[in-house]
């Protein structure tokens, strides 16, 4: 056994050191090759895109996502109170006001537009064209508040997540052809013809359709008079059936079974036949060797009467 050194003081701390600087340098001199991907972190980040819908604020969130967008700052004020009635806009409108309704709202039927993407170019820089998306989408939505405000307009819930316009901007700019897809049971409610507007206006040569699903709760007869209505107003239209794909599915899959099971029995059938040909042959032949050993017999007999 050989004898241990006495250990020194203050070896561990500086054998820490070392370690730490020692690291440090070999992780300078590593290949880049050598690095995991997400070290390098040069791929695309999914999880950086906000795609959670947002389709109901209450008015200190809105005032808060508004802040954002315009990027401003703002500080608190105290002992600022304002009272609001909450019972405002609460209960039945009668037959009066139920008129100024629709007809405030076809007035300002044009002004309910989605936000459009602004114009650029391939001169425009990444953090130039955010911007102004930005200002273009709070404009948006600074216009609908005031059609609250002046007209009392009540609106439905809206999306005001600024990356779901975004992917909407992107998918119309990329595509040719851009499918709404509508219910059958009211397609007029859930149609947009704003957005419509717009294709048209990225690329007049896009091309908008019109798909009408659960078409299985038309008759033949409102299909027809569906097609003529958007046909009129030059527009393509299609139906779709989820339940009607399925039973198409189940009767193209029994249609192939009828089919298998037909050939299967045509071959056995084939099969049966030929081992009768096969048969009815080989008895042929066995008859015209029974035939010719007749013969042979008669030629014997008849020599044996001539030597006679």
């Amino acid at each position: 056994m050989g004898k241990k050194g006495k250990i020194k003081s203050g070896n561990l701390g500086k054998s820490l050191i070392r370690d730490r600087f020692n690291s440090s340098r070999n992780k300078r001199n590593v290949d880049s090759s050598m690095l995991h991907t997400t070290e390098l972190n040069d791929g695309y980040d999914w999880g950086r895109l906000n795609l959670q819908s947002v389709t109901e604020e209450n008015s200190f969130q809105e005032f808060l996502s508004t802040a954002e967008l315009a990027g401003t700052e703002f500080h608190a004020e105290k002992l600022n109170i304002k009272f609001v009635n909450p019972k405002t806009g609460i209960g039945l409108l009668s037959k009066d006001e139920k008129e100024k309704v629709l007809e405030s709202q076809n007035k300002n039927k044009t002004l309910l537009k989605i936000p459009r993407r602004p114009k650029w170019d391939s001169s425009t820089t990444a953090h130039e064209l955010q911007s102004k998306e930005r200002e273009e989408f709070l404009e948006w939505r600074r216009s609908l508040s005031m059609l609250q405000e002046t007209e009392g307009l009540m609106l439905t819930p809206y999306e005001k997540n600024l990356e779901f316009w975004r992917q909407l901007w992107r998918v119309v700019e990329r595509s040719d052809i851009v499918v709404q897809i509508v219910d059958a049971r009211n397609p007029l409610l859930f149609r947009c013809e704003d957005l419509e507007s717009y294709v048209k206006e990225v690329d007049s040569k896009k091309m908008n359709i019109i798909l009408i699903n659960k078409a299985d709760f038309l008759t033949e007869e409102q299909r027809q008079i569906w097609a003529e209505y958007f046909t009129n107003i030059k527009l393509k239209v299609a139906f779709f059936s989820a339940i009607l794909a399925v039973e198409k599915e189940k009767l193209k899959d029994i249609i192939e079974e009828d089919y298998s099971e037909n050939e299967q029995n045509s071959d056995i059938e084939n099969d049966d036949s030929d081992k009768s040909l096969y048969t009815s042959e080989f008895a042929s032949e066995s008859e015209y060797e029974s035939a010719d050993d007749g013969s042979n017999n008669v030629n014997i007999e008849n020599e044996k009467k001539s030597k006679l």
